[in-house]
């Protein structure tokens, strides 16, 4: 879908400029004035103004797109085309997707020059395990600095801020491998003060060559509305692998979970799964694998079940999204041949009809 949403916004405005400029040159000139009006008013008509539009060109027939634009247009059709290939509930994955696009607890490393004036001075970054973090969790991080000699000396520190207050220091250790490279490990988290999430500060103090530098990192502390219980065996069900998921919450309403399929011997990520449904206070979320994403994957299973994501829908009054932990990072899933389930492929009729529009748009 990144991919759709990018070539819909180089799209949109060269398409919105055509059809205002379309009914620009479809105006008629206006035949109700007489010659002597018409001829008194002459010297003060402007020359039309030539169009230069983005993505347009013109033709003896009046305007038409650009090989540029039409290009692109074909390119939104293609990937509408691919998207209709399979479910919104089961998207194969590749691996430069994954992490950007699939994990949606992912944290990012700062990773700049020391001195911010010497870009060729040596680089320190700090990158948390997680982005978001539960009650109960630890936090940790790893601390590096590149660009100095292993026999040069470094050392880090660090601390957990919650506003400007410190909560907690973190203990430091050394990296065995990689020289000026630290594991920084918090202790657990608990603030019960939190009515629904609170950003929290990692900032490292890194020490080398006679000085100091601070780096810093965000994170979110989320309380919890509920928790993803445990993975019930997996069963063919026409033409998915169905999943279901047992979970809890405080907040009766509608819930969603998000999870990403990995084939369990290589670790290669293979299908997005999501599902969504109303939750009493406990029950199950069924994740459903389509057999045509499944092949696409080449995997018949085992499968892990992992960077899992449970939410509560917004909802009035607060009309905010609330989490529920989830109490183990990957979940076995079994597999089953591929000869067990009902080969039939999806189409998604509104999209293949975008896609086709597309395509003629563009040719």
């Amino acid at each position: 879908m990144r991919r759709i949403s990018t070539y819909l916004v180089i799209a949109a405005v060269p398409l919105t400029v055509f059809c205002a400029a379309l009914y620009f040159l479809s105006a008629e000139p206006d035949d109700s004035q007489t010659p002597e009006v018409a001829a008194s008013h002459a010297s003060s008509i402007k020359p039309t103004p030539t169009l230069d539009l983005p993505g347009l060109k013109e033709t003896d027939a009046g305007f038409d797109f650009d090989d540029e634009m039409k290009s692109k247009l074909q390119a939104i059709g293609d990937a509408y085309e691919a998207q209709a290939s399979f479910p919104a509930l089961s998207q194969p994955i590749s691996p430069d997707e994954l992490e950007g696009k699939y994990r949606g607890n992912t944290p990012v490393a700062s990773d700049l020059p020391a001195d911010l004036t010497d870009p060729n001075s040596p680089s320190i970054s700090i990158l948390t395990d997680h982005f978001r973090y539960y009650p109960g969790d630890r936090l940790a991080a790893n601390a590096a600095i590149s660009g100095l000699f292993p026999e040069e000396s470094s050392a880090v520190t660090a601390q957990l801020l919650r506003g400007d207050e410190e909560v907690a220091q973190a203990s430091v250790t050394s990296s065995q491998d990689q020289p000026h490279s630290y594991y920084l490990d918090f202790s657990a988290l608990q603030f019960d003060d939190v009515s629904w999430k609170e950003e929290l500060t990692v900032q490292a103090t890194f020490s080398f060559r006679g000085e100091q530098y601070l780096r810093s990192a965000t994170v979110e502390y989320v309380s919890t509305i509920g928790s993803v219980d445990g993975v019930a065996q997996s069963r063919v069900q026409a033409d998915y692998l169905q999943i279901p998921v047992h979970v809890s919450t405080e907040k009766p309403g509608r819930h969603r979970l998000q999870a990403n399929l990995y084939d369990a011997s290589t670790g290669e990520p293979l299908v997005h799964l999501n599902a969504e449904d109303n939750v009493d206070s406990t029950g199950s979320l069924v994740l459903k694998a389509h057999i045509g994403a499944l092949k696409a994957s080449g995997s018949e299973g085992p499968y892990t079940l992992g960077d899992l994501v449970f939410t509560r829908m917004p909802t009035s009054p607060e009309y905010i999204t609330e989490y529920g932990r989830v109490n183990q990072e990957r979940y076995q899933v079994g597999g089953h041949s591929f000869d067990d389930y009902l080969d039939k492929p999806y189409v998604n009729q509104k999209a293949t009809r975008i896609a086709r529009e597309l395509r003629r748009i563009g040719s």
